[in-house]
């Protein structure tokens, strides 16, 4: 079971960091796009970014979650390792 649960927090961490990257990208190209005018566009964007930043804490909710169930079991199971 332990090599289950050290697979789950792997795949939450995965997504939350590539969700926060995304959002980063997403409103670095906003930023842009708002300088440069297109306003309509640079909106779209933030949106965009607003649901990855939303997803990202959903993730990191999961990953508490499971951490507050396993964490004491499988401590080593809840390091960043990639």
């Amino acid at each position: 079971m332990r090599e289950e649960v050290q697979a789950l927090a792997d795949t939450l961490i995965k997504g939350i960091v590539l969700d926060e990257g995304c959002a980063y990208k997403l409103t670095s190209a906003a930023s842009s796009l708002a300088a440069a005018g297109a306003t309509s566009m640079a909106d779209a964007m933030r949106t965009q970014a607003r649901l990855h930043q939303v997803k990202a804490l959903e993730l990191r909710g999961k990953l508490a979650a499971l951490a507050d169930e396993y964490g004491a079991r499988f401590p080593d199971a809840f390091r960043a390792d990639p």
